[in-house]
């Protein structure tokens, strides 16, 4: 099984045993299908189980929590089970970097890292090239190609030209963009820059752009202005509780029916459940195909793992989103690492590995990394979807296509 934000690091206890593996990565799955019995490996990660990150962190960690039971009822890693150490970073880069420092010293050679991108950025600045190999699992993280850094979900850059697709699908030209001052924010709109200047978005154009701080209670003077330049659609970039000030100075000015965007990491059941009537019907958000009803997937390996991740997430009581999702994908991905390499792997193994997957099919989409990338995805992983309430409803094709619309 695999999947697609917590820092994630393995630590072998003394008692595991060693074994090691060369070559491509091929596969993320094998062993034994008796249930473990050996010493455990330890993976610890590190998640924003509270604070602003906690709708993502918190159902990280119930995901790594699934997974573990999941690998050690087939046989765990060549026997050994699969134990997650939880450790709780509060949304604070500080408590991040403090708990980094400390498995760092001693010595795992890799960990998760999450869940919200300033939170990574900064434990990302602790990487050398001797290791630990780090997972991030924030989608806005951009790996450097040759670091020992990956990162989890559909890039900025695939999920914006799948949001600049939908709007071309749909006809609308002029649009405006609202994003936060953080770094998140300020990536979002660096990379919306970019894609519209590629000639295929030629004729979207950015009528306005507005920013405000994540902490701010209110947005009403950016949408005001906003308003006054009558967009087709809004991109919005905020994740979590400055979303919800966004949406709630659209509904105090009578913005519920302008069209809008909201990054991946707002498509968090629980987020849109909390947020209830303020969320418009036109309110977009990009999900990956883990959040789709598997059968409306296309036939092949990736619906296969959805359909298991959503049936294992839902029998332990939680919601398949992207939640759950976002820690799924690298932390089986990792254990397939083990698996291949054995549980004493190195950090440079480890990369070597991950460097390497071919057609490797995960929850979020079919994984192919190299040397320069660290992701693995492309646009064939990217839905765009509303909230109905309840549930997610797809309003896209793979690469944001509109239903119902001719591609062009």
């Amino acid at each position: 099984m695999l999947f697609s934000a917590g820092v994630l690091a393995a630590s072998i206890l003394a008692a595991c045993g060693s074994s090691s593996a060369s070559g491509s990565a091929t596969t993320a799955s094998a062993g034994s299908t008796k249930a473990a019995s050996s010493s455990p490996v330890i993976i610890h990660a590190i998640l924003s189980e509270t604070g602003q990150g906690g709708f993502l962190g918190s159902r990280q960690a119930k995901a790594l929590q699934v997974l573990a039971k999941s690998v050690n009822s087939s046989g765990g890693i060549d026997g050994h089970p699969v134990q997650m150490d939880i450790l709780d970073n509060e949304t604070s880069p500080i408590t991040a970097v403090s708990l980094a420092n400390k498995l760092i010293s001693e010595k795992v050679p890799f960990f998760l890292n999450g869940s919200i991108g300033a939170v990574d950025k900064a434990v990302d600045a602790l990487s050398t090239p001797s290791g630990p190999f780090i997972y991030d699992l924030s989608p806005v993280e951009h790996p450097p190609a040759g670091s020992k850094i990956f990162s989890a979900g559909f890039s900025l850059s695939l999920e914006i030209q799948s949001d600049l697709n939908f709007f071309k699908s749909k006809g609308w030209t002029k649009i405006a963009a609202l994003t936060s001052t953080d770094a998140s924010g300020v990536a979002g709109y660096d990379t919306l820059q970019k894609e519209l200047a590629l000639p295929q978005f030629s004729s979207i154009h950015l009528v306005t752009h507005q920013t405000f701080g994540d902490s701010d209670v209110s947005v009403a003077t950016q949408l005001s202005v906003i308003k006054a330049d009558h967009p087709q659609a809004l991109l919005t970039w905020a994740t979590g509780t400055p979303l919800g000030t966004i949406l709630n100075g659209m509904s105090s000015l009578g913005m519920d029916n302008l069209p809008t965007t909201a990054d991946s990491g707002n498509g968090s059941f629980a987020e849109m459940k909390q947020y209830g009537s303020k969320v418009p019907k036109d309110l977009y958000i990009a999900i990956g195909s883990l959040t789709v009803p598997a059968n409306q997937l296309p036939a092949g390996p990736v619906r296969n793992e959805v359909s298991k991740f959503q049936s294992e997430v839902s029998a332990a009581g939680g919601t398949p989103g992207l939640g759950w999702g976002l820690a799924w994908d690298p932390a089986s991905l990792l254990i397939g690492a083990l698996k291949r390499l054995g549980v004493n792997a190195t950090s440079d193994q480890i990369l070597k590995y991950m460097e390497n997957l071919h057609n490797i099919p995960g929850v979020i989409g079919m994984y192919n990394t190299s040397t320069s990338n660290h992701r693995g995805l492309s646009t064939s992983a990217v839905y765009l979807a509303t909230w109905n309430g309840n549930k997610f409803v797809v309003a896209s094709g793979s690469g944001g296509q509109a239903l119902g619309s001719s591609a062009s």
